[in-house]
């Protein structure tokens, strides 16, 4: 047995969940979406934002980072009910991501618009993290109830 088969720790899901949450920045903060209000509200045009690959694999690691924590939670806890996943989701955002971000936008006169632009694409990020943790702890369940009907 390797070192990866004696730790039961959801690697997939964990995965999946940061892309997941990576991905939905991607449509958040598209022009079309929340973009052009959240350039707006912060005095930015597109000329402004010049994004590096560096910012994409920097975000997608913290959001693994993330994810992880996620993933380590739901072990510790035996979280195994849908609204145990997401209500973990939301009190790790009400914990550890909203009032560092309150936090911040108190000292840099960022509007509160913005703020709540950014606070919410970071609460979905951890609902992406629980539905993910969902559907691999119930799709398997579904898929063995369909075979057995069969």
């Amino acid at each position: 047995m390797n070192v990866i088969e004696a730790v039961d720790f959801p690697y997939t899901a964990t995965l999946a969940s940061a892309i997941g949450a990576f991905a939905l920045g991607l449509l958040w903060y598209h022009p079309k979406v929340m973009g052009r209000r959240w350039m707006e509200l912060r005095g930015l045009t597109a000329d402004d934002i010049k994004v590096k690959p560096l910012q994409y694999v920097s975000t997608l690691l913290l959001w693994f980072l993330a994810a992880a924590f996620f993933s380590f939670f739901v072990d510790m806890l035996n979280i195994s009910k849908v609204h145990e996943f997401i209500s973990l989701a939301c009190l790790l955002w009400v914990a550890f991501s909203m009032p560092p971000t309150v936090m911040g936008s108190l000292y840099t006169g960022v509007s509160f618009e913005a703020i709540a632009i950014d606070m919410a694409y970071q609460l979905g990020g951890f609902y992406v993290f629980a539905m993910v943790h969902i559907a691999t702890a119930y799709i398997p369940i579904l898929l063995g109830s369909a075979a057995n009907a069969l």
